[in-house]
């Protein structure tokens, strides 16, 4: 979606998440970013209803799960730089 508007080159809006999260080396798409948020958001509550964990999780999950994502980003950047 490179097009000119007014001398300047647009670019493609990224998600909310992927810019909370300062990704810079990956490409998250909208949907990434919902099934990695909102589901394990989904994923937590259901496990907490189900009496399998308790409701820490439902805070801890998606912290953990953004946390990976996060460092994932940095290994990329890091291996993009010397390879």
């Amino acid at each position: 979606m490179s097009e000119y508007r007014h001398g300047r080159v647009s670019r493609p809006r990224r998600p909310w998440y992927a810019k909370a999260l300062g990704i810079k080396h990956l490409y998250l798409s909208n949907l990434m970013c919902v099934l990695l948020f909102e589901g394990t958001v989904g994923l937590a509550v259901l496990m907490a209803l189900t009496e399998l964990v308790t409701w820490w999780v439902v805070l801890i999950l998606p912290l953990t799960v953004a946390a990976m994502v996060k460092l994932n980003d940095v290994v990329a950047g890091a291996l993009s730089r010397h390879g």
